[in-house]
């Protein structure tokens, strides 16, 4: 089980905002597309990575946008699928204030700033997961003070993914024994 687990974190790919449904779906849609998704990150849980309750409580708390008229739009996802990760190390608090900070770059869009982070997760996901340390910085071409956050923000939550697939095999081994 290790193995195949190793694999799907080593080979995980951030949906990118290409790969996000380009019309309007349902709560049911969206439950199902991110728990499909990021599953892999959740190796150690036999429960959903999101629910609707959840998305709920992020929109009563202003952390997504509410839906209109019950449609999700891929904004909603991309949000979202960021908070799912975030939550790995973040209190909800600080994940308003990251997408807060996140939100004020210069970007051309939030496709752009989403696809910023999905690209540096995945970066630092591969890395640390092939070599259990970050040999090269994810870089931006002339990064401002919001990127570098960004920088950090990601490697944290791989770190702690990390030493939490890596803690998981360690007890199941001992489990066998």
């Amino acid at each position: 089980m290790k193995k195949e687990q190793y694999e799907q974190l080593k080979n995980f790919q951030c949906p990118k905002w290409k790969d996000l449904p380009s019309f309007d779906i349902y709560m049911d849609q969206v439950i199902f597309f991110i728990n499909d998704r990021l599953k892999p990150l959740y190796f150690d849980s036999e429960k959903n990575v999101i629910t609707s309750n959840m998305v709920n409580n992020y929109v009563k708390n202003s952390i997504v946008k509410p839906p209109i008229k019950k449609h999700y739009k891929p904004y909603h996802l991309a949000f979202l699928i960021a908070v799912c990760i975030l939550k790995r190390c973040y209190s909800l608090t600080e994940i308003t204030q990251l997408i807060e900070i996140e939100q004020a770059m210069e970007a051309p869009s939030i496709g752009d700033v989403y696809d910023s982070f999905s690209a540096c997760f995945d970066h630092y996901l591969h890395q640390i997961m092939a070599y259990g340390t970050v040999k090269e910085e994810y870089t931006f071409a002339n990064p401002n003070k919001e990127q570098l956050l960004m920088n950090s923000v990601v490697k944290t939550i791989v770190y702690k993914i990390h030493t939490e697939f890596e803690m998981y095999d360690c007890i199941q081994k001992e489990d066998k024994d």
